[in-house]
């Protein structure tokens, strides 16, 4: 069979499977030219200067309304240039309050200082999301790989990479400073052991020392810990605040500079930028989300002005298509845990509704759906996961003597919410 034939079934398949073309009698010669769009494209009016500026892994040279988190963190970090020992670090806070920017612009400087000064301070960023990064071997092999120590692909034991790395960075008296970013995901994986043996490190370490900072969404974090880890671990907290409206614009306008050509947009829509996602938790990674998707649809509609009215239309697509992808890509347990709460909270007439509550309603349904039925903290950790990733909010509410609940709201928008239900049901195979 040729090459092309090959890739045109290929193409057949996924026109069938993703429903990506509209067939009609007048698509069977195409009047469409690929050719004449690209070129259209290059010589209309550009919108973006650098549309890399309005990206989460933008780090700009400075940071705005983040001076005191910035001057505690260095601080913290400073003694480590004389080799002195510093405390350990939790940061926590909301997606998008600039926990993870702050952090690696700060270890990114004392890195710059420390070769400055010649001192042998390393500080390491590590992002527990990532697959690579989230077992305790796989962490450790990784840190085996940045001080070029010889990892084979299986064969070892965690024993024996933890003593490879502890001569290397000993024999070449390093202060490694390890950066866990999302930490919360190393732990759900490998359990809080790991944070334990890294610590426990430090007194095998004759010439260098290890500090870790971790950086969270769940401000419950600590509490969670083994009692011997979080004596271990013993952290300076550091709590970021949500931006506000008036924060949010003053980025944005600094970020837009950059980003977009002069009269590409004016202050009234970025200020309408700001005001809709301070409403929710001042996420300034969707601000910067919401004027790109805008920015684009403009260009793509041949305008040269982003309105409101495309800062709506983005808003709107944007929040839809992350649900749904998101949705669409938890485990049917989780499905089940999201319908739950949907269902409570109908009941509710979308009112607050507390774990207690979604987990009888998940007993019901997981047996409807034929699941076996996870126990009540798996639930609350599968809740915490989707608190994360924004789908709803929860917070711990004391009764005093009689205990603790976990406070739930739906976090996407009700014009969503039938969609959502929609989908799960049908990905659960129980349409209506």
């Amino acid at each position: 069979m040729s090459k092309d034939r090959i890739i045109y079934e290929h193409m057949e398949a996924f026109q069938s499977n993703n429903d990506f073309f509209q067939k009609t009698d007048t698509d069977k010669i195409s009047n469409v030219d690929p050719i004449a769009i690209f070129n259209e494209f290059l010589t209309s009016k550009r919108i973006f200067k650098n549309k890399d500026v309005l990206s989460s892994s933008f780090v700009p040279e400075g940071i705005m309304h983040r001076n005191n988190e910035i001057a505690t963190l260095s601080r913290i970090m400073a003694p480590s240039l004389l080799f002195e020992g510093i405390s350990n670090v939790l940061v926590y806070g909301f997606s998008g309050t600039g926990k993870s920017l702050v952090t690696k612009f700060v270890a990114k400087k004392l890195a710059s200082s420390a070769e400055e000064k010649k001192a042998n301070v390393l500080p390491v960023y590590i992002n527990c999301r990532l697959e690579n990064n989230n077992t305790e071997y796989r962490l450790i092999a990784n840190l085996c790989a940045v001080f070029n120590i010889n990892v084979p692909e299986s064969g070892l034991s965690v024993n024996s990479l933890y003593k490879r790395l502890v001569k290397t960075i000993d024999a070449e008296s390093t202060y490694l400073i390890l950066v866990l970013d999302e930490i919360e995901k190393l732990i759900q994986h490998a359990g809080d052991g790991v944070l334990y043996s890294l610590l426990r490190l430090n007194e095998s370490l004759k010439h260098a020392k290890i500090a870790i900072i971790g950086i969270s969404n769940n401000i419950d974090l600590k509490a969670s810990l083994d009692q011997r880890v979080r004596s271990s671990l013993n952290p300076v907290e550091i709590i970021f605040r949500p931006y506000n409206a008036d924060e949010i614009f003053d980025i944005l306008l600094n970020r837009s500079k950059d980003a977009f050509y002069d009269n590409a947009l004016n202050e009234g829509v970025l200020r309408k930028c700001a005001a809709m996602v301070a409403q929710e938790h001042g996420d300034i990674r969707k601000a910067l989300d919401l004027l790109k998707v805008a920015g684009e649809r403009t260009q793509q509609l041949g305008k040269s002005i982003i309105t409101e009215e495309e800062l709506d239309t983005a808003a709107e697509s944007l929040e839809q298509n992350i649900t749904e992808g998101m949705i669409k890509s938890m485990t049917r347990q989780s499905k089940c845990i999201l319908l739950s709460i949907i269902s409570v909270a109908r009941t509710k007439r979308m009112g607050k509704v507390y774990s207690g509550e979604v987990y009888d309603a998940y007993l019901k349904l997981s047996d409807k759906f034929g699941l076996k039925s996870l126990t009540f903290r798996r639930v609350s950790d599968l809740i915490a996961d989707m608190d994360y990733n924004s789908l709803v909010m929860s917070r711990i509410k004391s009764h005093g003597r009689y205990g603790r609940t976990r406070e739930l709201n739906i976090a996407f928008s009700p014009s969503i919410i039938n969609k959502a239900e929609l989908i799960i049901k049908e990905e659960l195979n129980l349409a209506n």
